[in-house]
């Protein structure tokens, strides 16, 4: 049999047996140890992220099985150095880390290389204090477009999983490329874009075309839209009503410290609806405020504006990196602790859920791998539709079991699950 069809042949094997077992195995030393990693193709229905994780292994501990790099490698000028040179180091590291693991990745392509800005563009006057300096001193619509173009193909056809000029033993394929990330955010040196809607426009339609070209498959994400403010609306409502929508799959919002009760997301879907854009959405950044503070309910937001997130139509929920301290009680939890627990007890009772309904302001039922969950909180009783015996989880993890008629209500969530 000829090398080439071989090859081919041994690769079809590989997707074609990774597609009927839905993982893929490697291995990888850590400490002089050979550990064994399975990827399983499940995980993408995953409901939960982080940003920059702080530690793999404490990552995927805790169930959490997507990261969004941010700003992530895929700069097209840290990548292309010079025009046709390809320098994949960079991205090839932060693949097979994440893969070493087992976790997928949305990646967020930036469309900045100095040598092809200057070719049109006046460098900005505060480059040397920007946020991120890995972007770029200029951060403007590339003068090249055709360039540009063939730089994310490029960096598509590398991670796409095709077998196909493929980074060496890639495993885990991006599938999920977003583009840019809050391009209304003009700022000082909090820069991400300099331009116009009619110039992001551009941007976003030539990296669509990129994208598609190399992997008809792959998922395009709106580059996330900075809050609800007005100035950040106004920004993707000039896009939009320049076809703007017509170039991603998936819309994303950011909640950042929000007054938001959901983390912004019933305030971004009704933008989406006055927009008339039906897409489902991601918070792709979300950062709370609240445990600085130290009552009780602050604490019990973590848990409720999340949930109520999903029921506003969120698909995937992406917080900021978090490790395991200590193990404590939960009378002497600090901050930090508390916050990790929480989201374990988010990830262990509702995650992959297929369906979220509210059933009364602190009442949410939700269908999780053909079980049902409830939460409540506020004082509530329990949904009427339950009765019998139930097994009640706190927000650290804490299960008892008992009858339905013996749960006092109270301000902090429960999870409810049905004893058969």
């Amino acid at each position: 049999m000829d090398t080439k069809i071989k090859s081919l042949f041994i690769v079809f094997l590989l997707i074609i047996t990774c597609f009927i077992c839905g993982c893929a195995e490697q291995k990888i030393k850590e400490n002089d140890d050979e550990i064994i990693i399975t990827y399983d193709s499940n995980t993408i229905n995953s409901r939960f992220g982080f940003m920059h994780p702080d530690d793999y292994q404490d990552m995927t501990d805790l169930g959490i099985f997507w990261q969004r790099p941010h700003p992530g490698p895929f700069i097209w000028g840290e990548i292309e150095t010079s025009p046709g040179n390809f320098d994949w180091s960079g991205t090839d590291k932060e693949v097979q880390n994440s893969q070493n693991y087992g976790v997928n990745i949305i990646a967020t392509i930036w469309p900045f290389a100095d040598w092809d800005q200057e070719k049109c563009h006046t460098q900005n006057t505060s480059s040397n204090q920007l946020i991120f300096p890995e972007l770029g001193n200029y951060r403007q619509k590339p003068c090249d477009m055709d360039a540009y173009e063939n730089f994310v193909i490029n960096l598509v056809e590398r991670y796409d999983g095709d077998g196909i000029d493929d980074m060496p033993g890639l495993i885990v394929p991006i599938k999920y490329w977003e583009v840019s990330n809050e391009p209304s955010m003009q700022e000082d040196w909090l820069v991400f874009f300099i331009g116009s809607a009619e110039d992001y426009l551009d941007i976003m339609y030539q990296t669509y075309q990129g994208i598609k070209n190399a992997d008809d498959e792959a998922i395009v994400v709106q580059g996330g839209m900075a809050g609800v403010m007005e100035e950040m609306t106004k920004f993707w409502a000039d896009v939009f009503d320049l076809g703007g929508s017509s170039y991603f799959e998936i819309a994303n919002i950011h909640s950042i410290n929000s007054e938001s009760q959901a983390i912004n997301a019933p305030e971004f879907k009704q933008f989406l609806e006055e927009e008339e854009i039906n897409k489902s959405f991601w918070i792709t950044e979300v950062e709370l405020n609240f445990m600085d503070k130290e009552t009780p309910n602050e604490s019990n937001f973590f848990i409720t504006s999340i949930v109520s997130a999903f029921a506003n139509g969120a698909g995937k929920i992406f917080l900021p990196g978090m490790v395991k301290t200590k193990e404590s009680s939960s009378e002497n939890m600090d901050n930090k602790e508390k916050q990790y627990y929480m989201l374990k007890t988010l990830v262990e009772k509702i995650d992959y859920f297929d369906d979220v309904e509210k059933l009364a302001d602190g009442q949410y039922k939700l269908s999780v791998e053909d079980n049902l969950v409830y939460v409540i909180w506020g004082n509530n009783n329990p949904p009427e539709e339950i009765s019998g015996q139930i097994k009640i989880t706190d927000i650290y993890g804490k299960e008892s079991i008992m009858d339905i008629k013996e749960l006092t209500s109270s301000e902090s969530p429960v999870f409810i699950e049905l004893i058969n």
